[in-house]
């Protein structure tokens, strides 16, 4: 600045010195300069004066400049703003930390205060909403899908997939089914959509819908075989359900139809399976057909043995005790020493009011495998039968094991024992 100044005054004094030197205040000279239809004119002094001005005027400009450096502002506001975007990077990091760490309530916070930062991403508001959901604030993650939606909309499917998974965690499944029925319009055969879609109809407990996704739960082997095999059990014991109850106008010989139809269409190893048998049994009684169901538990039982089968077999009364007897003396001659197989003997036998062989099939079933059951039954019969110091005796072993219920049989009166 100093340099400046005496520049300044110097070339003040030299063009006054030059200035009466040559005269100007009596002459000042004449400029004329002209270019087409233009010209311009004026005193040789005052161009000098103008052209002094402006070069001192640039000269103060380029010092200015010079002192104040404009490249350092443009450096410490790139500086500033590269801090700005670290402090971003470093919360969305610390919070993703909390976050596989399984602190919700920090991870949420840190997240949500980046979310705003050019360099977030959608992963930004996907894990806030988790962290969000995991601390029960509905609304706050509910939020961030909605505003990672509008933010982020080429990323719908996976926020309406996370929003999906969210609602069936709260048990809400009306709605998660509703967001994955709309993306699985656009995405037939994503493997984690389909997945969820399964376990929410089987919550929901909607059949038909599980029914139809199932083949290709089973093409792009997203469930293994044995999951496939079970769901498949489940569909076709509720359409058994269905077919015995889903009618409620129509006549029980109209659902008794339509439930044997179902039965013959099953497959071969439906109508051996104990549960499902079990389950058909059961459903025939309610129709009041119970030689059919007997006749289903003794289909199933010749072709594969089940111990529930058996011992239900005993345990109700099917209206043709006579033709239980003989087929079920029949499986002794594979099964001689199987306990439950006597213990259904003997009752089968105080069906057809045999006592005295009921009494020796309990003895023999406790003789192989003693068990409450037996116990009990042979205790209530001896009772009966007026044997009260033999009953009390078998009824104390019945008390020290496992206490059972005992099912409704025909009685003995004391004057009448049949062989």
């Amino acid at each position: 600045m100093i340099r400046l100044f005496v520049f300044s005054l110097l070339t003040i004094v030299v063009a006054l010195s030059v200035t009466l030197y040559l005269g100007f205040p009596n002459d000042p000279g004449y400029l004329l300069i002209a270019f087409g239809s233009y010209t311009f004119e004026t005193s040789l002094l005052a161009l000098i004066v103008i052209s002094g001005i402006v070069y001192l005027l640039f000269k103060s400009l380029v010092l200015l400049l010079q002192w104040i450096n404009p490249r350092k502002l443009f450096q410490f506001g790139y500086e500033l703003n590269e801090q700005r975007k670290a402090k971003a990077r470093s919360d969305t990091i610390e919070g993703l930390l909390y976050f596989t760490r399984g602190n919700w309530q920090s991870s949420y916070n840190l997240l949500t205060k980046s979310i705003g930062d050019k360099d977030s991403s959608v992963v930004n508001y996907l894990a806030a909403a988790y962290a969000a959901h995991k601390v029960g604030r509905k609304e706050d993650w509910i939020k961030c899908l909605e505003d990672a939606e509008k933010t982020y909309p080429k990323a719908r499917s996976t926020i309406n997939f996370l929003k999906a998974q969210l609602l069936f965690k709260l048990g809400q499944l009306e709605q998660s089914v509703a967001v994955l029925e709309q993306l699985k319009r656009s995405s037939v055969n994503d493997h984690s959509l389909l997945f969820l879609l399964k376990d929410v109809y089987l919550q929901l407990q909607d059949w038909q819908a599980l029914k139809e996704i199932l083949p290709t739960l089973e093409k792009n082997q997203i469930v293994d075989a044995v999951e496939i095999e079970q769901i498949q059990m489940r569909i076709f014991m509720e359409e058994l359900y269905s077919a015995c109850f889903a009618m409620t106008d129509s006549s029980k010989e109209e659902s008794l139809l339509q439930l044997n139809k179902l039965w013959k269409k099953a497959p071969a190893k439906y109508r051996e399976n104990e549960k499902i048998v079990k389950h058909f049994s059961e459903l025939l009684l309610q129709l009041d057909a119970k030689a059919n169901a007997a006749k289903a538990i003794e289909a199933a039982v010749s072709k594969r043995w089940s111990e529930t089968l058996v011992q239900r077999y005993g345990e109700l009364d099917y209206g043709v005790s006579p033709q239980q007897l003989i087929i079920a003396e029949g499986w002794l001659e594979s099964r001689p020493t199987d306990a439950n197989l006597m213990l259904c003997l003997g009752r089968i036998s105080m069906r057809n009011e045999l006592w005295g062989k009921a009494k020796e099939y309990y003895k023999a079933s406790i003789k192989i495998s003693p068990t409450a059951l037996a116990y009990g039954e042979l205790s209530r019969l001896l009772r009966h039968l007026g044997e009260v110091e033999a009953s009390e005796t078998y009824l104390q072993s019945y008390g020290d094991l496992i206490g059972a219920q005992l099912p409704d049989l025909p009685l003995p009166s004391q004057n009448k024992i049949t062989h």
